[in-house]
């Protein structure tokens, strides 16, 4: 999703308790830097003046990325701003000047006040070393402090490569140091017996601070009505290390669950305070009734070609249901939720990008929950959802920023995916209150932007040319359909009037002049695709042609040129040229929120439509990329998942861990529906559907499918039809298009299909009728084209096999696998199963090969297994090898 924060492994896991500093006189306030700067590509030392001349400099905003600038790796950037300083603070800082908060910066920086350096972090090249995760406090010195007059702030940044951001989170901030500067604070709030709670603030102080205050202490309910409060006095000896804790009186709710809980500290001589407040839930095991799914009060003007069979009429077994458990108990089940919630708990978040993993988790966690009603996981929704429910503010405002941060950075970015858990939430369960938080955030997202006086630009409000921001139009269409109020469908068109202004992204236009999604704005594929999915959605629900032609567009060139055989698109995050398409772990390819968000524009397009193009795609991205980037043994995410190299797993939170167990909890949209009003299968692992169906008789029947297989093992399926009464009606069955060879048998008739056709049997359908079906998985060569010419890549029915070297370690012992070989290779042989596995892994399919030299004088038996299970254990995997392929006279079939 964001460059930057993608290429980093370590990720932001911890319940950081952060304070706002306030002071008691409007003399001595911190004041908020401007968030637009002057900015410019290059390096030169005089910048750093301040009687240098940046008029005809461009302007850029702080927390945002370098992404549209068209930087390149080892780049310089200045940022310079001119500010005023008044002469009040002299009277708090006691002598020793200003604090200046400049946020965190990508990657090195070199900060000067009045042409002086006053700090540096990280270390410049040829003694490279980043801190990019590092807060920038420097310290002014009043000596240098023009008071009252304009003083200049220049920073000097380096980045190391295409990821970097700059300026990419603050505070921006300055003002007096204070008592705050020498003590931290740190507080906790302790469960006690029936939901009660003790809160505790422990001070440490870091210098020799002589610090005498008082600490007031108060509890409002979720109707910001206070229920309880206290003063105490404070003292910290004046040494070193010294701590002093204060604990407030172990509070017993009422028939109350959740609290606000806040303390304000200030200093006896300077009255200069500090104040913090946090979201607590207390009753840790709150349980949400299940009203029932409430329908859309706007239907769709396009109706639907394709649509799923309930989720809670399914239950998902074999390869497919393994997966989608694992899913639940190694992921969903396992999320921090301390570090999800944190944000909103208690704002700011700790980082920009953390506002989206709650909405991200409420989706998938709906979706699994219908399928599989596990009470765990219902318990946790329910906890997180009532925490950011009551979290919101009275305005509607949802993020995790603070109120001199709003709308910068990923602000309308979390509020999106905030719209998009609360409407899973309210449409899976019913529960009214999640859905007025919708509406509630979709108001002040109306009455914030727009193009009336006094209102903003979404496209400022965002990164990527604005696409971030501009991508709430997908739950905003949504909201929509579920309260029918005007008001949103206008927000949506307003967004698609900003995509064409003169610093808009400029989707429509750019997709029908040049068909390429690389040249729309600049390529980022995670947010253009998102915004393509709000746009077929609203499409669906207006019917406007003019809306699904520059959607079609963009898949079609997709799929003809950025498409990776594994089913995902984007190097570096970006699309990039035609047909180039590299695939190791340093090209950063395979981003885990690409792949579903492709996943879920193909989602839409078969739902338009019902042909089986999407669809295939979709099966082709559930069974390599999406189940290869989430390790089935320990749930955790691989942010990139590239086809060469080693899986980087990580557990911590990031877009992608978040992202990829929504797009698992998708499948059950896939896996068997309605086709224009005909029951079809489309996925053929062994699974039981179920469903109320009204026949072309008008008859109302209860049908119900039991699926027996191997697939994807083999290509052998048993469906079992089961119906409440006999009946005439069609049945259709999914011929896919990497089968030449497709059989459909019922009480002695054969049916044959075509690839890529659906194959429809009617007839009059007695409870109990079985359905034999095979068809053949023949072994595809695939070509490594443009990026890896030479080479060559195996593809059995959906899947892309690979080579895992921990499952091929005699072999390589005996004989370099790498690009100087000149080898040839026989397509891989029939399943051996575990044979050839090691007890731990996870999945039952191997198959072996045989290579030989070009002189015949080596032969080894080689190892390939699903590119979606390689690496589980730490192997690194190839799917492009430099291998020329032995023709062979028969065609393997399994």
């Amino acid at each position: 999703m964001k460059s930057f924060f993608s290429r980093r492994s370590t990720r932001y896991c911890l319940f950081i308790f952060s304070s706002i500093i306030m002071f008691g006189s409007a003399k001595t306030q911190t004041i908020s830097l401007p968030h637009e700067w002057k900015f410019k590509l290059g390096d030169n030392m005089d910048w750093a003046s301040a009687s240098f001349n940046d008029a005809g400099w461009g302007n850029k905003q702080t927390g945002t990325s370098w992404s549209a600038t068209g930087m390149k790796d080892n780049v310089y950037a200045w940022y310079r701003i001119k500010i005023i300083i008044p002469s009040g603070m002299k009277s708090a800082e006691k002598g020793k000047g200003i604090k200046l908060n400049l946020g965190k910066i990508d990657d090195v920086d070199q900060t000067f006040f009045n042409g002086k350096m006053i700090g540096q972090t990280g270390s410049l090249p040829p003694h490279y070393e980043t801190k990019w995760d590092a807060e920038r406090v420097y310290t002014v010195p009043e000596k240098d402090i023009l008071w009252d007059k304009e003083n200049v702030i220049a920073v000097r940044v380096f980045s190391l490569d295409v990821g970097g951001v700059g300026m990419y989170q603050g505070p921006y901030d300055f003002g007096p140091i204070q008592w705050s500067d020498f003590i931290s604070m740190q507080h906790t709030i302790s469960a006690t017996d029936h939901n009660g709670f003790i809160t505790t603030i422990k001070f440490t102080n870091q210098s020799n601070y002589d610090f005498k205050g008082s600490v007031k202490y108060w509890i409002d309910d979720k109707n910001n009505k206070e229920v309880y409060s206290q003063t105490m006095r404070v003292e910290v000896k004046p040494v070193e290390g010294s701590e002093t804790e204060v604990s407030f009186t172990n509070y017993q709710p009422v028939n109350e669950d959740i609290f606000r809980v806040g303390y304000e500290v200030t200093e006896n001589n300077t009255t200069a305070t500090v104040k913090n407040e946090q979201v607590y839930l207390a009753n840790k095991q709150i349980d949400i009734s299940v009203i029932g799914e409430p329908k859309p009060v706007v239907r769709n003007e396009i109706q639907d070609a394709f649509t799923p069979v309930r989720f809670q009429n399914q239950i998902l077994q074999g390869y497919i249901g393994k997966r989608f458990t694992q899913n639940l108990e190694e992921r969903l089940l396992k999320v921090d939720e301390d570090g999800i919630m944190s944000g909103y708990l208690q704002r700011p978040g700790s980082h920009p990008w953390i506002g989206e993993h709650a909405g991200k988790y409420l989706e998938a966690a709906c979706n699994v929950w219908k399928v599989t009603h596990d009470m765990r996981l219902k318990k946790q929704m329910d906890r997180m959802m009532y925490e950011l429910v009551n979290s919101q503010l009275k305005d509607g405002y949802l993020g995790t920023y603070t109120p001199d941060n709003y709308w910068t950075s990923w602000d309308v970015w979390s509020h999106k995916y905030n719209l998009y858990g609360l409407l899973a939430y309210y449409t899976t369960t019913g529960y009214q209150p999640a859905l007025e938080a919708c509406k509630r955030m979709g108001d002040l997202l109306c009455k914030t932007f727009g193009n009336k006086p006094g209102q903003r630009d979404i496209i400022l409000a965002g990164e990527h040319v604005g696409m971030a921001a501009t991508s709430v139009l997908d739950p905003m269409v949504e909201l929509y359909r579920y309260t029918g109020e005007k008001k949103y469908l206008d927000f949506c068109y307003y967004i698609l009037d900003a995509w064409e202004q003169k610093d808009g992204p400029k989707i429509i236009s750019t997709l029908l002049s040049t068909g390429k999604v690389n040249k729309v704005a600049n390529g980022k594929a995670y947010e253009m695709l998102s915004n393509l999915v709000g746009l077929a959605k609203l499409y669906r629900v207006t019917g406007d042609p003019k809306l699904l032609k520059p959607v079609s567009i963009a898949w079609h060139d997709i799929v003809t040129n950025r498409l990776y055989i594994t089913g995902t698109t984007s190097s570096f995050e970006h699309f990039q040229e035609d047909d180039v398409l590299p695939a190791a772990n340093k090209d950063n390819i395979g981003e885990g929120c690409v792949t579903v968000t492709w996943i879920q524009l193909n989602q839409n397009l078969l739902d338009i439509t019902g042909q089986l193009k999407y669809e295939e795609q979709i099966e082709k991205s559930i069974y390599n990329q999406l189940f290869g980037a989430e390790n089935p043994e320990s749930g955790c995410v691989s942010y990139y998942t590239a086809l060469i190299g080693i899986k980087p797993f990580s557990c911590g939170i990031s877009c992608c861990t978040s992202s990829v167990p929504r797009g698992i909890a998708l499948i059950p949209y896939f896996t068997f529906g309605n086709v224009k009003n005909v029951p079809t299968l489309m996925l053929y692992g062994p699974a039981s559907y179920k469903e109320s169906y009204t026949t072309p008789g008008n008859k109302k029947i209860n049908l119900s499918l039991q699926i027996e297989s191997g697939f994807p093992d083999d290509g052998n399926v048993t469906i079992t039809v089961n119906t409440s009464k006999p009946a005439s009606f069609p049945l259709g069955l999914r011929v896919p298009s990497w089968s030449n060879s497709f059989v459909a048998e019922v009480d002695g008739k054969e049916y044959k299909g075509t690839a890529n056709q659906y194959l429809v049997i009617k007839r009059f359908w007695k409870t109990g009728e079985e359905i034999k079906v095979s068809f053949n998985m023949p072994v595809q060569i695939l070509s490594g084209g443009k990026s890896y010419p030479g080479q060559i890549a195996f593809q059995r029915g959906p899947q892309v096999l690979a080579f895992d070297n921990s499952l091929n370690v005699d072999l390589l012992k005996k004989y370099q696998f790498d690009a100087n070989q000149n080898l040839v290779i026989e397509k891989p042989g029939s399943v051996t199963g575990t044979d050839l596995l090691p007890k731990q892994w996870i999945g039952n399919q191997a198959y072996t090969a045989t290579i030989i030299n070009n002189k015949n004088t080596v032969k080894q038996h080689l190892t390939l297994v699903p590119f979606a299970d390689g690496s589980q254990t730490g192997g690194d995997v190839k799917v492009w090898m430099p291998l020329n392929v032995i023709d062979q006279s028969k065609e393997n079939s399994r």
